[in-house]
C-alpha cells in the first residue's frame, strides 16, 4: 500500500511540475502583459474582478507576473542541472576509466577546488564581475553543480568497471567508447537523474535569492525573487504579494525534491 501511495504522490508531483511549466510557457496566451501598469488599481486584493491574485504597488497583475516569473525559475533550475549533468557525467566517466590515474587526480583536484567555494558566494562573485542576469546565474550554478555530479558518476562508473560483464567485454576486445555507451552510461544515468532533480530544487531557491538581491533576473523581466523583493515593503498592506511567489517557489522546489527521493527509492529497489 505504501508503494502505491508513493507512486500516486510522485504522479501528482510530476503533474504539478508539468502544469507549472505549461502555464509558464503559455503565459503570453493565458494572462495579460506582466509589465502593464494601472496606477488606478494599486494593491488590489486577491479575488478581485479582473485580477485573480490582485495587483502590486504599480498596479501590475500578480498572476501574470507569477506565471511569467516561473519561466526564470524553470529556465535556471532545469538549465543549470542539465548542463551540470552533461559536464559532470562526461568527466566522471573519463576519470573512472583512466588507467594511469594522472587525469583522474587532476580532475579530482579541480573538483575539490570548485566545491571549496560556497554556491551563493561564487554566484555573487560572477554577478559582480560580469553583468547580473539569469544566464549568468544558470551558468554559475552549472559550474557549481558539476563537481557533485562528477563524484556521483565517477563512483558509479568505477563500481561498474569492477563487475564481471564489464571485464569480459574488455577482454574480448570491445573498444572503450562502446563499453562506455553500453555498460557505463546506462548505470550512471539513473544516479545522475536522481541527483540532478535534487540540484534543480536547490537552483530554484538560489535563483530566487539572487534575484531578491538584484543579482539574478533583472527588471523589467518578472521573477519570483524580484516579486519578493518588491513585496517586502508592503507586508502589512498587502501580505499576499509575498505569499504567492514564496509558495510557488516552495512548491516547485518540493516537487523536484520529491521526484528525486522517489527516483532514488525506485532505482534502489531495482538494484
Amino acid at each position: 500500500m505504501r508503494a502505491a501511495e508513493r507512486r500516486i504522490s510522485a504522479f501528482f508531483a510530476l503533474a504539478t511540475l508539468f502544469l507549472i511549466g505549461l502555464a509558464s510557457m503559455l503565459a503570453d496566451i493565458l494572462v495579460q502583459d506582466p509589465l502593464t501598469q494601472n496606477l488606478g488599481a494599486i494593491l488590489v486584493p486577491p479575488l478581485s474582478t479582473g485580477h485573480l491574485l490582485g495587483t502590486d504597488h504599480l498596479g501590475r497583475d500578480v498572476l501574470s507576473r507569477l506565471l511569467h516569473g516561473g519561466r526564470s525559475s524553470l529556465f535556471v533550475s532545469i538549465g543549470s542541472a542539465g548542463i551540470a549533468a552533461v559536464i559532470g557525467t562526461m568527466l566522471g566517466m573519463v576519470s573512472a576509466v583512466d588507467r594511469r590515474g594522472r587525469l583522474d587526480r587532476v580532475l579530482q583536484i579541480g573538483n575539490d577546488a570548485i566545491l571549496a567555494f560556497p554556491t551563493i558566494l561564487l554566484a555573487i562573485t560572477v554577478a559582480i564581475v560580469f553583468a547580473p542576469g539569469r544566464y549568468q546565474v544558470m551558468l554559475t550554478l552549472a559550474v557549481v553543480f558539476s563537481p557533485v555530479l562528477y563524484r556521483v558518476s565517477r563512483v558509479e562508473a568505477r563500481r561498474v568497471i569492477q563487475r564481471e560483464y564489464y571485464q569480459v567485454s574488455r577482454m574480448i576486445g570491445t573498444n572503450r567508447f562502446t563499453r562506455t555507451v553500453l555498460h557505463l552510461l546506462p548505470n550512471v544515468l539513473p544516479q545522475v537523474l536522481v541527483q540532478g532533480a535534487s540540484l534543480a530544487a536547490i537552483a530554484i531557491g538560489t535563483e530566487a535569492a539572487l534575484s531578491f538581491l538584484g543579482l539574478g533576473t533583472q527588471p523589467p523581466h518578472p521573477s519570483w525573487g524580484l516579486m519578493l523583493n518588491d513585496a517586502r515593503r508592503y507586508l502589512v498592506q498587502a501580505p499576499s504579494l509575498s505569499l504567492f511567489p514564496g509558495l510557488a517557489a516552495a512548491l516547485l522546489a518540493f516537487c523536484f525534491q520529491y521526484m528525486s527521493d522517489y527516483l532514488a527509492e525506485k532505482f534502489h529497489a531495482v538494484e
